[in-house]
């Protein structure tokens, strides 16, 4: 059973240890999106349990699923139907989605998430052990495609974060700041990097205790029911890639760090990518897939519109898992098969590296996402028309500015999902007034994306303004 070791274990204890090892995460979450918002007055007392229902609420729909499956498809009854929804271990897919969604997400949009892992994850294939993808992360695509508005940024804040960090995720920090990122403006908004060790950052429900997730894999590991070299090579190469990222960028150690630290990662990397039925079964197999996840999560994360990447490189692996287990097999029995697949990924991962840095430079002031389409000079007046790329399309924006000072700023065309909340905070009139200290400018929470462009927007146009000698008051 792929990465499961083939021995007098039998599945049930396996399961059994996965419940212990998930126990201490749930636990947490509770007290994280539970306890501590009722303790400093955010939520009623019996709010304090909601995590609790958001977790085990689509592990119930996914058993009642099966037991549905069972009872129409499988034509069983009875003490035999419950035997066959409790065999095929029905309320993991549901338990897994329910930790790595938002505790903002709305319950009706966490049961569709829950039916589709059950339903398209792993029923349509045949139920247990014959489905090629992670039911879960199925689930988890399906609703985030299809309610991409319910998974912005500050809907993995909880209500006691809301007030006290009132931003949105490291990652998606990472992502809107570009290249003026710096221990100050990655860290230091959610405390230090012992906060982001100890999970007390937002996130999803169930994935940002890192120091769990540790701990729980050294459990699993040693008690043989997960194989370590998914989670070690799969971290191992995200960790190699940033720190070089990092060099590069002149960070420090922090900068990796975070993102290890940040995200579903380590819990991706644990207890998904590790998943008995649609993992490498041949450790060289394992190697290889763990190493494609590693390159696939750092270019997602560095090179597309969203902040993470881990849900869709294990479904990658998910897909690619029986040409891996066809090249480890090969591998196996003669070394020098190795050579060309680790040539080619130390390429794959030099071009990553190249095009994750690409849109860095010396100066910190190009911007490979800003177009400059047009500049007019009138008298005093300069007026520009420019683009930014923002969450989902260019904004296009016209600005003026005369004896250095901003005159307008207006927008002529966007995309936005999110652009509702920009105007409802004012952001443009905020940036207009702090044209010349706008790094003091927060982002808007829920359109970190498409408000951070326009900042960018902004810079940029008055880098260039600036470039002719005058200053922007």
């Amino acid at each position: 059973m792929s990465t499961l070791i083939k021995d007098k274990n039998s599945t049930d204890k396996i399961m059994t240890r996965l419940l212990i090892a998930l126990t201490s995460i749930i636990l947490f979450a509770v007290y994280k999106n539970g306890i501590i918002p009722y303790i400093n007055n955010k939520i009623e007392f019996v709010d304090i349990f909601y995590p609790l229902l958001f977790i085990l609420l689509p592990a119930l729909i996914t058993f009642s699923s099966e037991l549905v499956f069972g009872l129409l498809v499988k034509k069983k009854r009875g003490k035999e139907l419950f035997e066959f929804a409790k065999n095929s271990y029905a309320f993991f897919p549901g338990l897994f989605l329910g930790l790595i969604c938002p505790i903002t997400l709305p319950i009706s949009i966490l049961i569709i998430g829950a039916l589709a892992a059950s339903i398209l994850g792993k029923l349509v294939y045949g139920g247990f052990g014959q489905n090629i993808f992670n039911p879960a992360l199925i689930g988890y695509v399906v609703i985030v495609f299809s309610y991409s508005l319910f998974f912005s940024s500050n809907a993995y804040l909880n209500k006691y974060e809301v007030d006290t960090i009132g931003g949105s995720t490291p990652l998606t920090t990472i992502k809107s700041l570009d290249s003026s990122i710096s221990y100050n403006t990655i860290v230091e908004p959610y405390g230090n990097l012992g906060d982001f060790f100890l999970g007390f950052i937002p996130g999803s429900v169930g994935e940002v205790s890192s120091v769990l997730c540790i701990i729980a894999f050294i459990y699993l590991a040693l008690t043989k029911t997960i194989k370590w070299q998914i989670p070690v090579f799969y971290i191992g190469t995200v960790f190699v890639l940033t720190i070089i990222i990092g060099i590069i960028l002149g960070q420090g150690i922090y900068y990796p760090l975070v993102y290890l630290l940040s995200g579903g990662l380590l819990f991706g990397a644990i207890f998904m990518a590790t998943d008995p039925v649609t993992s490498p079964v041949t450790k060289p197999g394992m190697v290889l897939g763990a190493i494609i996840m590693g390159i696939l999560t750092v270019f997602l994360r560095y090179n597309s519109s969203f902040p993470e990447g881990v849900a869709t490189s294990i479904l990658v692996m998910n897909l690619l898992t029986f040409i891996l287990d066809r090249i480890g097999f090969n591998i196996k029995f003669s070394l020098k098969k190795c050579i060309i697949p680790v040539l080619i990924l130390i390429c794959i991962m030099v071009s990553v590296v190249v095009v994750s840095t690409d849109k860095f430079n010396n100066d910190n002031t190009v911007d490979s996402k800003f177009k400059l389409i047009s500049k007019k000079i009138e008298n005093n007046k300069v007026i520009y028309e420019a683009s930014e790329k923002g969450y989902s399309s260019n904004i296009k924006a016209i600005i003026e500015i005369e004896n250095g000072k901003i005159t307008k700023f207006e927008i002529k065309e966007h995309n936005e999902s999110f652009y509702s909340m920009v105007e409802k905070e004012n952001y443009i009139t905020k940036l207009i007034n702090n044209a010349s200290n706008l790094d003091e400018v927060d982002t808007v929470s829920g359109a970190t994306f498409t408000s951070g462009a326009l900042k960018k927007l902004l810079i940029n146009v008055i880098s260039d303004y600036e470039k002719e000698g005058d200053v922007v008051r």
